[in-house]
This record gives C-alpha cells, structure tokens and sequence, in this order.
C-alpha cells in the first residue's frame, strides 16, 4: 500500500520545517508497521520559491518513503492547492492537513486505518478547545458556517463541521474531491457535500489543537466572498437531491 500525505503551504512561518520533520518520521514509522509505504506531497499555493531551500526539501524527501514538490507561480486559494496536488496522487488513499499539523499527526494516522477499514472519506471535527485559538471574527465564520450546512443544506449534525482542516479520501472519495470546483475557504463544505450527496461512506475522529497554536485573523471581505461560494453550491446540491436518491445520512 501506499499513503499520499498532501501538506498545503502559503508562505510558511519560521520553524515551519522541524515540526513538519518531526511529524512525518512518526507518521512514517507507523503506516510502515501497517504496512504502507508514506509519500508526502508538499503543495506550495504560489509563494516563492525561497521559501523552501533546497536543503529543506532534500530533509523531507529523506524523511519520507517518497517526496513530491507540487507547486505553481500564482497564488489560487487552498483548494485550488489540495486539487492540483491530489491529481499528482497514485496512492491507495489521499489524507491532507495544513503543513503545521495543528492537530497533530496521530489524527492522519486514525485517517488511514478509517480508510483501510472501508470508509471513503474520512473528516475530522474539531473540539471546543479550536473556538479558544480563533479571531472572533474567524470563529463567527465558523459557527456561520455550521448553521448554513444545518438550516440551509439539511446535513446531519455529524457532518456540520466541514472547515476542519483534515480530511482523507480514497476511491469514489477521491473523486468527490476532484470534482469540487471552490478554490478557497468553503471548498471543504462543497466537498463534503458531494460525497453526502453520492451516498459515499464518511467516518468522523475527534481532532484536538496541539498547544501553543494560535490562528490568523479572517475579514469581513473573506466573509462575503465566501458567502457566495455558499449560494453557488447551494442550488446544486438541492438539484442533486432532486435527481437522484436521497443522501445518505
């Protein structure tokens, strides 16, 4: 087997090497005592190239089974990011979180063995201890975020928190992914939704903030934008409701 570990970047902070090292030897260590072999795949969203020196990608190559540099001049937005590296994915099974790991990397771990038990999409929903690390502005977006997939979308409680930031795929879920269209923020809502949609299999885990961690502020032009890409996937999935079988809840 092989696992595709997709680790999104924008212009990454300082230290931001270490702790990806750190957490990709454990990880690698244990896929490989179950057996998969663990290719990490780095996306970088358009910032220079100076901000990965050679010397760090050469550690991540030898700190990984195998090492792919996904990477484009302009910055598109995270989804745009995640769907350009996950066409470069072969593996039997794709997992992504932010190159920081704030939740650490035993959730990616808890991922694959989801994953390898048949689930086709895994997603991690956050604890209560993510809301305490937010802008208040950031948090109200998220709490917005949950009522629109409840009130607007009729998705099932457990699958209200699409924003988290660690999902895993394989198969149809794959395909679900490709097939989002959002570039930014809300890309995680759509994605989820079409795998609903499709009736595809989708396994929650618990995801705890690792300490110390702290997150950027969002504003109120993010907010908006986001709020159409929310109108936009909206009609399609009633249409989709309307065409085919009820989702599986």
């Amino acid at each position: 087997m092989k696992t595709d570990l997709i680790l999104p970047f924008y212009k990454p902070h300082e230290g931001w090497l270490n702790h990806l090292l750190e957490s990709v030897t454990a990880l690698r260590q244990v896929l490989n005592g179950r057996g998969s072999t663990l290719r990490v795949i780095l996306a970088n969203d358009g910032s220079p190239k100076s901000c990965y020196p050679d010397e760090a990608l050469d550690a991540i190559r030898a700190a990984a089974d195998e090492f792919v540099f996904a990477t484009y001049d302009v910055n598109r937005g995270k989804g745009y990011c995640l769907r350009h590296a996950v066409r470069q994915a072969d593996g039997d099974c794709q997992i992504y979180t932010d190159g920081d790991f704030p939740f650490g990397w035993q959730c990616a771990a808890e991922a694959f063995e989801r994953l390898n038990a048949g689930a086709d999409v895994v997603m991690g929903v956050r604890g209560s201890d993510y809301g305490k690390a937010l802008h208040p502005l950031r948090k109200l977006i998220s709490k917005g975020v949950r009522r629109l997939n409840r009130f607007l979308l009729g998705m099932p409680e457990r699958y209200l928190d699409t924003q988290a930031g660690m999902k895993g795929f394989r198969g149809a879920g794959k395909q679900a992914f490709l097939d989002t269209t959002v570039d930014t923020f809300l890309f995680d809502t759509e994605f989820i939704l079409l795998a609903w949609d499709r009736g595809l299999r989708i396994d929650t885990i618990p995801l705890s903030l690792r300490p110390g961690l702290s997150f950027s502020k969002m504003g109120w032009r993010i907010l908006f934008r986001e709020l159409g890409h929310f109108l936009r996937i909206m009609p399609a999935h009633w249409f989709r409701k309307k065409q085919h079988r009820p989702a599986q809840g």
